[in-house]
């Protein structure tokens, strides 16, 4: 199930389920997570549809190289790179957080390739910052500062942000989620995702985007308000929007349920149960 594609010079890992009678599901997990993130979720879906999860570069399994271009519009062209490589003419698209935002940069650029989109508390409106980017990206001492700081929060305090009942983290969820800071070189990585990022879609981008799309929010979501979610569905033509009391930024480790059935409530007609 877990795969390996060079795109541009650069290694990706993923994750899939494959089930070529079904409709597949690609899944883009947010910064600072994994494919990891989904494995609540995947057996609850993997029945009925194909599922091709992505570990979004530097994360997971995926190289962690500050060679590499960490731009959204390339993380939606590598996407984009898998689905050929993987004969996968058309997908549904689901993305968490800033895989969210790749997903809706995915159906700007690829509308004839995505029939559905699911985001997931979705990044939104962030304008890209060049001064603020050149100054991040130019500082030699940058990937240090960036280590101290992530330790000093902790991956502990993180997940607790994220996650709204926080009972629910275990240890293995603490080892699976401190793993990438484990590895020295990711830290300049996050570094260069900074500097290559280039700002949110546009509210004139995201009124083109004329496939339906449905958005999940956990109203107790620390990272992102779910009150964005109500701007958002402003500029997308065909969009809804499901709040979910008591849940926070981490859907799918504490509501991989309620995002299943928002998934299947969508796909009645392209789905046969099994």
């Amino acid at each position: 199930m877990k795969r390996t594609i060079t795109y541009k010079g650069h290694i990706i890992s993923f994750t899939f389920y494959k089930n070529s009678l079904k409709p597949t599901i690609i899944m883009l997990h947010g910064f600072l997570a994994s494919t990891y993130c989904f494995r609540k979720l995947i057996p609850l879906l993997q029945k009925n549809f194909q599922i091709v999860s992505i570990d979004i570069p530097p994360f997971g399994e995926s190289e962690k190289s500050n060679t590499c271009l960490f731009s959204y519009d390339h993380m939606a062209d590598a996407t984009k790179y898998i689905m050929d490589d993987q004969s996968i003419d058309k997908a549904i698209f689901l993305g968490h957080s800033m895989g969210g935002q790749i997903s809706l940069r995915f159906a700007y650029k690829y509308p004839d390739y995505i029939d559905l989109l699911y985001l997931i508390a979705p990044c939104s409106f962030m304008r890209h910052s060049p001064m603020f980017a050149k100054a991040i990206c130019h500082n030699p001492l940058s990937p240090f500062i960036a280590r101290k700081l992530l330790k000093r929060k902790g991956v502990y305090e993180m997940l607790r942000h994220s996650i709204y009942h926080d009972n629910i983290i275990t240890d293995e969820m603490l080892e699976h989620y401190k793993k990438p800071f484990l590895d020295k070189k990711i830290y300049p990585c996050i570094i260069k995702i900074l500097n290559d990022h280039q700002g949110d879609l546009s509210e004139k981008a995201l009124t083109t985007i004329n496939i339906p799309v449905h958005i999940i929010w956990g109203k107790n979501d620390e990272i992102i308000p779910y009150e964005i979610g109500y701007e958002i569905i402003k500029y997308l033509p065909k969009a809804t929007l499901t709040t979910l009391d008591q849940a926070g930024h981490l859907l799918m480790e504490e509501a991989p349920h309620q995002i299943a059935k928002v998934v299947y409530q969508w796909n009645k007609g392209n789905v046969t149960l099994s």
